[in-house]
């Protein structure tokens, strides 16, 4: 059995003064403008997430990686949250203001879990039980282990579920699967298995290979035709590109998460660190993997057998992540950095999407690119001394449990370096677009 986490008390959020958030309180004013264009988005396309399971033996450090694009039409706000659950204490990306139901998260077990709707799994008979978030939601709080994953997938068939999700997990021992999960049934395929992935890796769009009785990884022929058959061969190119020593969790977050070339691998030959000149004036997001319905997007950085998996990291870009910032975060934290969190968003998300609405195409169906490569020269340099000085860390901690006030120092710290980027960069296009 996994070993429990300490207990970490959830400090209450202190109410804010008249003084602080001076920036927030000014952006909200103009937000609220924003969220009205943000209605015309519900009649898009929604839930077409794009997901990955990559087991240890594919990575640069041995260590597995579980990824996810969010799209949703349904809200554009997402925040972080901590809190302790039944048996394990809770880290996961939630709608603002609303704690029924999880998005993706990891546990102080380890235990990391998020997914992809697959409608080919519902059925026309009524069906009750939890929902995909209310499902991820139970498991964070009660699993420890893709087996025991497992063993309430088995629990809850009888009972029965509303889910119809294809859903990625990975745990602290090096256990990787995806679970095709419907009302009353599921199908495990092990991504350690190299009969079902030989390459260590699987990927999942918006369809079941169980429901259409194909390959657990198949070719992109056998899918054609089907909605999301682009982003599903495009995630694979993605990942099939990097395995082994480029294969890292910096990898994911630079390339995959804002993604914007087809299955052909066009207007991006080869990947998001094309040069400028390779993005045309306008890209049409409706197959892409970063969309206009982009919402956030998380990859979980697991831990070899033997470290402690309190060293588990989230690293998770709120809003569209074309014009957002990675964020490391841990479930030992004491509460999540003010950057990430809030009822009505985490200012880093609500940035990120004031951004997007800037930069969209009149009927909202692609992106203007004019300004995405002046935005990442100032973004990514900051991302990638995040990311540096999370790999440090966890060089120091070696196998063991990273200090809980040192790792609220630090996500604290890094989390306030993200913000003031991205508070930066939305001076920079106001004052670009009033000149």
């Amino acid at each position: 059995m996994p070993r429990r986490c300490h207990s970490v008390k959830v400090r209450q959020r202190r109410p804010h003064s008249r003084s602080d958030w001076s920036p927030m309180r000014c952006w909200n004013l103009f937000l609220r403008a924003a969220f009205v264009l943000l209605a015309v988005a519900a009649c898009l396309p929604a839930e077409a997430c794009t997901t990955a399971v990559i087991s240890g033996r594919a990575t640069a450090d041995g260590r597995p990686l579980l990824w996810k694009n969010r799209d949703t039409s349904t809200t554009r706000r997402n925040e972080v949250d901590v809190y302790d659950g039944e048996r394990y204490r809770v880290l996961a990306v939630f709608n603002a203001g609303k704690r029924n139901a999880v998005w993706m998260g990891v546990n102080s077990a380890g235990f990391c879990i998020e997914n992809a709707l697959s409608r080919d799994l519902g059925t026309d008979e009524e069906t009750s039980g939890p929902g995909n978030g209310g499902l991820m939601k139970i498991a964070l709080e009660t699993c420890g282990t893709v087996e025991e994953f497992w063993a309430l997938l088995e629990r809850t068939n009888e009972s029965g579920r509303g889910t119809e999700a294809s859903f990625g997990v990975i745990d602290a021992q090096g256990g990787a699967a995806v679970f095709e999960t419907g009302a009353n049934s599921y199908q495990m395929f092990d991504a350690n298995d190299p009969e079902v992935a030989p390459q260590g890796y699987l990927v999942r769009s918006n369809f079941a290979t169980t429901a259409r009785g194909i390959e657990p990884l198949p070719e992109a022929a056998a899918v054609a035709g089907t909605y999301s058959a682009e982003r599903y061969a495009r995630g694979c190119q993605l990942v099939e590109g990097c395995l082994g020593e480029e294969l890292s969790v910096g990898t994911v977050v630079r390339r995959f998460f804002r993604d914007l070339a087809d299955a052909n691998g066009s207007p991006f030959p080869g990947s998001v660190n094309g040069p400028a000149g390779s993005l045309p004036p306008v890209v049409d997001t409706s197959s892409t993997i970063s969309r206009t319905t982009t919402v956030s997007a998380a990859v979980f950085h697991g831990v070899r057998p033997g470290e402690d998996p309190l060293q588990t990291t989230m690293w998770v870009a709120l809003g569209d992540p074309k014009f957002s910032i990675a964020v490391p975060c841990w479930v030992g934290t004491e509460e999540p950095a003010d950057a990430l969190a809030g009822e009505h968003g985490g200012p880093i998300g609500a940035i990120a999407n004031t951004l997007r609405e800037w930069n969209l195409t009149r009927d909202r169906s692609g992106v203007l690119t004019a300004q995405l490569p002046q935005i990442w020269s100032d973004v990514w340099p900051v991302e990638d001394r995040l990311l540096e000085a999370v790999a440090e860390a966890r060089e120091r901690w070696g196998v063991a449990a990273p200090d809980p006030a040192e790792i609220t120092e630090l996500h604290d710290a890094l989390a306030a370096e993200a913000l003031l980027c991205m508070q930066g960069e939305l001076a920079d296009m106001k004052a670009a677009a009033l000149a």
